[in-house]
């Protein structure tokens, strides 16, 4: 196929019905051409079929002959050769407010270019341009992204244009009344527009932390591989998530855990959205950049498995908390707090029993993606087991004088232009061919279900590990969450094996009316199970897919199965595990 570029102009003149309109115009073609979107977005790993959004998809040749399209799948086209260009219009519905897709409506416009911008087979290598037309748009709207701009106004409308295809849609676009606050980091401009801020949110100051943080992270890799950055953040009541970008980063975050004019400290819900913030930083060089052989070549139609998740997203979760801390935001209690639920999240219920991490990573996209009640019982995370890997690697890489920081660097090094093919590569990277303790770490905790011994690796750098209950709220052990907001029935979540609910009969799904002979809904049950004690027998009242059903409960001691992560007493310790300590939580 001869070299040519590839146009698309998008229209916001019905946001208010949730659509994007697009135009794509091809020039003419001797040959045949399939066209296609994506079914997945990298960065998230879930079959999304972005071509369930397409509206009214239609074409025609420049001149007004109408052309047929002729659909090959779900979300693939054949468009015939033409003498002339040839223009595809469609509508792309936006009703998801994620970081993954799409979401329109009338006070603003996000999108990602897997789900708007059909790519043309055997031409991805060709120039793609994007027209934003502001028709439509209310006059406060401004477009933020970092898809480079060929000519546009002062809000932003206007001409586009990305080297190719891959490039196009890895720059999310923003489009809105949104706020703005921007700062240098390692001399690279840095943006962070925020989309429904309370008008007291303090951005000032979010954006002196965040220079820290983002400085911070440039000073752990060495260097910084882009020439601007943009965090794209839109803030609502409760959601939570992030999806990284070659040099931006979409954001969804709770609005009332971001600090407010006046208010100093830094709250867990604030910590939180500096360690996410940290964590899509960290992405531009490891999964955008150091990234598995097996998403190279836009695989985007079909899952791209691989084996090495536990690097890519556990070892980020590892260092978004601690390079939080190194930047000097949080105090060592407040990084241990945090480390804390990290580890308390990978030992819960029996998963980590029952898959690999390994297993965990290949298994992403049909079993972690797609959580169902039984997930306690049957799946690890890559994210905090893996990060739970990346406590034990350093600290066991530090007693033997080095830091798992300087080994990833070597990573970058080699891997930032060479994909990663298998995993053994980056566990010599990681030491395994030098100190056999590294070597049998990364097996246990690669391929097998054996228990990490953390208790024991962090008491050698002066933190103790306390167990405490999973439930602190409940006296006994009921091995069920039941709750719910109905004031009439409280339903049974998720249901924890060889517990005492799993032993009664209960499954997720049952429907409690009864405690004890008594009425109980889902808002009052966990304080009316709270006054019972190891020991007792309750006998719970409810329904079944519309069969009434009694369960009679033997209560059993708390499970201890969480920790309480705290700095041992100077006195207690020695010179050196002084010294390992200290080193640890400067990063040093």
């Amino acid at each position: 196929m001869a070299e040519g570029v590839i146009q698309y102009a998008v229209s916001l003149a019905a946001v208010h019905s949730r659509y994007l309109g697009v135009r794509m115009t091809l020039p003419a073609s001797a040959e045949a051409r399939t066209l296609s979107l994506p079914a997945w977005i990298p960065g998230s790993y879930l079959i999304r079929d972005f071509a369930r959004h397409l509206v009214g998809m239609t074409a025609c040749q420049a001149d007004g002959m109408p052309v047929t399209l002729q659909p090959l799948d779900q979300q693939r086209w054949l468009l015939p050769a033409t003498a002339v260009p040839v223009h595809i219009d469609y509508l792309v519905y936006g009703n998801d407010f994620s970081v993954r897709t799409t979401h329109v409506d009338s006070s603003h416009a996000f999108f990602n270019g897997t789900s708007a911008f059909l790519r043309v087979h055997g031409a991805e290598d060709w120039q793609h341009t994007v027209h934003l037309d502001s028709t439509g748009a209310p006059e406060p709207w401004r477009v933020a992204t970092t898809l480079p701009v060929v000519a546009a106004d002062d809000r932003g409308f206007g001409q586009y244009a990305a080297t190719d295809y891959e490039s196009l849609i890895d720059y999310p676009v923003e489009i809105g009344a949104w706020r703005e606050v921007t700062w240098l980091a390692g001399e690279v401009p840095h943006r962070l527009v925020v989309n429904h801020a309370h008008p007291q949110t303090d951005l000032a100051r979010i954006a002196t932390d965040l220079a820290e943080v983002c400085a911070t992270v440039q000073r752990f890799w060495g260097e910084v591989p882009f020439k601007r950055y943009l965090f794209l953040l839109s803030l609502d009541g409760k959601g939570y998530g992030g999806l990284e970008h070659r040099d931006s980063t979409a954001l969804i975050f709770p609005r009332e855990d971001l600090p407010r004019r006046g208010e100093t400290g830094v709250s867990a819900g604030y910590q939180r959205f500096l360690s996410l913030c940290a964590h899509e930083y960290f992405h531009a060089w490891l999964v955008k950049r150091i990234r598995p052989a097996a998403f190279v070549g836009l695989p985007l139609a079909a899952p791209a498995t691989t084996r090495l998740l536990w690097l890519f997203e556990g070892f980020t979760s590892y260092f978004d908390d601690y390079l939080v801390l190194k930047a000097g935001k949080v105090s060592p209690t407040q990084y241990l707090t945090a480390l804390a639920e990290t580890i308390n999240r990978a030992v819960r219920g029996k998963g980590w029993h029952r898959q690999t991490l390994e297993e965990s990573s290949f298994y992403a996209w049909t079993r972690f993606y797609q959580q169902d009640e039984n997930a306690v019982n049957a799946i690890v995370s890559y994210y905090t087991r893996g990060a739970l890997l990346a406590l034990m690697l350093d600290l066991t890489l530090r007693l033997a004088g080095e830091s798992l920081a300087a080994r990833m660097r070597q990573i970058w090094q080699i891997h930032r232009e060479m994909p990663v093919e298998a995993g053994e590569a980056i566990e010599r990277l990681l030491g395994a061919a030098e100190y056999p303790a590294v070597a049998a770490l990364l097996a246990e905790g690669l391929r097998s279900t054996r228990p990490m011994a953390f208790v024991e690796r962090l008491a050698e750098f002066g933190v103790t590990c306390t167990p405490i209950a999973e439930m602190p709220t409940q006296a006994a052990d009921w091995g069920a969450t039941i709750g719910g907001e109905d004031l009439r029935v409280a339903r049974v979540q998720l249901v924890h094996e060889d517990r005492p609910a799993a032993r009664a009969g209960l499954v997720a799904g049952d429907e409690i009316v009864a405690l004890d002979g008594f009425a109980v809904g889902g808002a009052d049950f966990l304080l009316r199970s709270a006054r019972y004690q190891p020991g007792d027998t309750v006998c719970l009242d409810g329904f079944r897919q519309g069969r009434l059903m009694r369960w009679t409960l033997q209560l059993e001691p708390p499970v201890c199965n969480q920790w309480r992560l705290a700095l041992c007493d100077d006195a207690g310790m020695d010179e050196a595990m002084r010294a390992r300590r200290a080193a640890w939580l400067a990063g040093a």
